[in-house]
């Protein structure tokens, strides 16, 4: 018999978002993760997708005219972005060992780049609606905020579920870092490069 799988670890210190932050909140019973930059003034950059129009929120007091949507791209106060979700804060530089050990899509063992670096490419994406479509596998909200504070689209997360699905199904033989090796590759093929 195996061993039980522990469940992945999470940060242990919440604290308040500053601005350049990579933030997160669980949606859907932890089913995923969206995520966005915290731009300061209790405000959000995220890429929302074409299924969550502006439009649709309601009419929020704490946005005001600071709310702003160019395409999928959206500014929203820290509230509209959590929806009643617990904020959580990405985690960048962390090492080897704790980034196999924590769950996937809440850190990444890149560095950052400074925060004003971090706010103006989130800034400069919404001001040219210049990150493309929202596709859950090549192009979401991860994707944005990783190439925002890294200059490299990445998602961990969605690496993460290609891993489960592996280790437990018809592919376990292969190997999950093979698979998720082609996928980083066929996503790296259809990316479009940025400036960031």
């Amino acid at each position: 018999m195996g061993q039980p799988q522990s469940k992945p670890s999470k940060p242990s210190i919440p604290r308040f978002p500053q601005p350049g932050d990579h933030i997160y909140c669980e949606r859907k019973g932890d089913l995923y993760d969206h995520h966005g930059i915290y731009v300061g003034d209790d405000m959000v950059i995220h890429l929302q997708g074409a299924a969550k129009k502006l439009g649709e929120l309601p009419t929020c007091h704490k946005c005001g005219d600071k709310r702003v949507v160019n395409g999928e791209i959206a500014k929203v106060c820290i509230d509209c972005f959590l929806d009643g979700d617990t904020l959580q804060i990405y985690e960048y530089g962390v090492t080897y060992p704790e980034f196999s050990k924590r769950k996937r899509g809440t850190c990444c063992p890149r560095y950052s780049r400074p925060p004003h670096l971090v706010i103006s490419a989130a800034t400069d994406f919404l001001e040219r609606n210049g990150f493309g479509p929202y596709d859950m596998f090549t192009n979401n909200c991860e994707h944005f905020a990783v190439c925002c504070k890294t200059g490299s689209a990445d998602s961990h997360q969605i690496e993460g579920h290609i891993e489960g699905v592996i280790d437990t199904g018809p592919f376990a033989m292969v190997g999950a870092s093979v698979v998720v090796a082609a996928y980083s590759i066929s996503k790296g093929v259809s990316q479009k490069s940025s400036s960031w």
